[in-house]
């Protein structure tokens, strides 16, 4: 008996992760997924390290990179400044007199040693440059306006500034916005966007919007938009900072996203951070949300997506969690390379979402709620993977993948453990109940 192509791959032990990609990233032909120069599907991997230009010195930052990169990360989402008045470890803010015209080439030049040692270990950044925040904290609406006080004419030349600066890098992507749809200075980003784009062109843009916003939903039709970022957390989530807007789960913002007609690649760029709830208002994120969040957009049509962790802006002192201790939370350290692991062995990039049910038939819970099972299955219906966020009992129609003989197996996303469920012939429709506890991946695969 000859076992699914994918299996022995995944019972290697210590299986090294994907080579260096040939960057630039591009949109793949069939605007789905990113694609290296080689033409290589790109699994957008990310860890939410957004403060490490400002937080952390070089030596801490190369740390912080072998680590991630260690753990099976291929991305790290970063900001080039958060907050006008922070300043980095030598004392340097990013703006001399909140001026986009008065870069201080102090901070910018750490910047970008920073930039070149994520490039010598093959990482990919996606960086966002000023970020306009959520709660009055940062750049942008309600807060220190410093957007709306330079005008677009000084937004646009600090877009041209950053790609004349950071162009000739091939591992960067670049992220607009952040935490907040434009509002009042939809004029001052789209200037800073165009400029970007003009004098950096290779490098892939995106918008990152207020939850529950697409950068689609915003700009879809911006020439420089090369990417889309979907951003919510879930319908029940307490603590929600959100005013009027309805979370959704992350596979509905998902399938939204992969439906519309304008199409290009999607990621999850932020939802739900692992965490104790100590630092930030008891907002509490379990090993579970982060990995359903990460299995439900891969199932949902996504090209990748972004773990996030209370460690992002680095706390480091009295009363606070350390960093380093963070980088070791289980979800982060751990599950997230098992998942990343399971990808990297199947076409995931030639996955198509079982929206209507066609091939996981029965079993697959209630939309919209936490319950709800993922299905998606190769365009050449030779694999069906499907992510049960909870234990069940879930029934599929073998005559939809083409082979006489199939073989099955549940995937543990906690260990990286394969349980087999057995070979049988492709005959109509059978039941498979998920192992005990928490959440599992049920694979169905031709037998070659």
């Amino acid at each position: 008996m000859r076992l699914p192509y994918f299996i022995p791959l995944l019972l290697i032990s210590g299986l090294s992760m994907a080579q260096r990609p040939n960057f630039p990233l591009k949109v793949s032909q069939n605007g789905r997924y990113f694609v290296d120069q080689s033409n290589k599907p790109f699994l957008y991997h990310a860890d939410t390290g957004w403060q490490i230009f400002a937080r952390l010195t070089l030596p801490e930052a190369r740390e912080y990179f072998i680590t991630r990169k260690k753990q099976g990360y291929n991305t790290i989402q970063v900001q080039i400044s958060m907050n006008p008045d922070s300043v980095d470890r030598r004392g340097n803010r990013a703006l001399n007199d909140y001026d986009f015209t008065k870069p201080n080439e102090g901070y910018f030049s750490h910047t970008e040693r920073v930039i070149q040692v994520a490039d010598s270990l093959g990482l990919l950044l996606n960086i966002a440059p000023f970020w306009i925040g959520c709660c009055r904290e940062a750049y942008g609406v309600g807060g220190n306006e410093v957007y709306a006080k330079n005008g677009p004419a000084k937004a646009r030349q600090m877009g041209q500034y950053l790609g004349r600066r950071f162009g000739k890098y091939k591992n960067i992507l670049w992220t607009i916005g952040g935490d907040n749809d434009p509002r009042t200075i939809r004029k001052e980003i789209e200037a800073l966007a165009e400029g970007l784009y003009a004098t950096a062109p290779q490098q892939l843009l995106t918008y990152h919007g207020s939850p529950p916003h697409s950068s689609t939903d915003l700009f879809q039709y911006a020439p420089w938009l090369g990417f889309s970022m979907i951003y919510t957390y879930w319908r029940e989530k307490p603590n929600e900072w959100v005013d009027g807007q309805q979370q959704v789960h992350v596979y509905e913002a998902a399938l939204r996203e992969y439906n519309k007609t304008d199409r290009m690649p999607f990621i999850l760029g932020e939802s739900q951070y692992e965490g104790d709830g100590v630092l930030y208002n008891n907002d509490i994120g379990t090993p579970l949300h982060v990995r359903r969040q990460a299995w439900w957009t891969l199932l949902s049509g996504g090209t990748g997506h972004a773990y996030g962790h209370d460690g992002w802006s680095f706390p480091n002192g009295r009363n606070q969690t350390h960093w380093r201790t963070i980088l070791q939370y289980p979800g982060g350290s751990q599950h997230m390379g098992h998942f990343v692991r399971y990808m990297e062995q199947i076409p995931w990039w030639r996955l198509v979402p079982d929206q209507k049910h066609q091939v996981l038939i029965g079993g697959y819970g209630e939309y919209a709620k936490d319950n709800y099972v993922t299905a998606a299955m190769t365009d050449d219906s030779t694999l069906l993977v499907a992510y049960l966020p909870r234990p069940g009992v879930v029934t599929v129609d073998l005559s939809k993948l083409k082979s006489s003989l199939v073989s099955a197996t549940w995937y543990d996303p906690r260990t990286g453990k394969l349980t087999a469920v057995g070979s049988f012939p492709n005959q109509g429709l059978k039941r498979f109940a998920s192992p005990p506890q928490d959440d599992w991946i049920l694979s169905v695969a031709g037998v070659r």
